[in-house]
């Protein structure tokens, strides 16, 4: 039976990078909206900073809006294995709207956990997840929640408890 544990975010692109594009897009809105049909400037009734500031209430809209697939984490028997779940698109680009199908049932060749300790499988998870990443080159894979719990899971009785 497959035991699954982990579901790790896999985006476009990066945090910073989403938000240097949204930097980039506000500042041609802000000179479309402030250019008269001439070319010339209009005298603005708000500076770019605070339009850009405005513009950019849901500062937490990456995390829902640029994800583009899961990488499922799972144990089978002795190993580590990651699902691959992606965005049903053939051109990835900037959308709102997503559907996801899976796309295989291990991404990267797993990992065998047999007799390693909790921070050993932990860092053995790690490593698994970075050859992920170079996989799907020019995507980027969020690990920063998995990092924040996985230093405190006990792997051993998880694995245990999937026999």
């Amino acid at each position: 039976m497959i035991k699954y544990f982990f579901d790790v975010p896999v985006y476009r692109l990066s945090e910073q990078e989403y938000y240097l594009e949204e930097k980039n897009h506000s500042k041609k809105l802000y000179e479309y909206i402030y250019t008269r049909i001439d070319g010339t400037k209009r005298n603005p009734l708000v500076s770019y900073e605070k339009f850009y500031e405005e513009s950019s209430i849901f500062r937490d809209m990456w995390r829902y809006n640029e994800i583009i697939g899961y990488i499922r984490l799972y144990i089978l028997g002795t190993q580590i294995r990651g699902e691959y779940f992606q965005h049903k698109s053939k051109r990835i680009v900037k959308t709102r709207k997503k559907s996801f199908i899976y796309i295989t049932h291990k991404l990267v060749s797993e990992i065998n956990i047999m007799n390693q300790t909790n921070d050993e499988i932990y860092n053995s998870i790690l490593q698994y997840l970075e050859r992920c990443e170079k996989e799907l080159e020019k995507k980027y894979i969020d690990i920063v929640s998995f990092k924040s719990i996985g230093q405190y899971v006990n792997w051993n009785k998880l694995i245990d408890d999937n026999k």
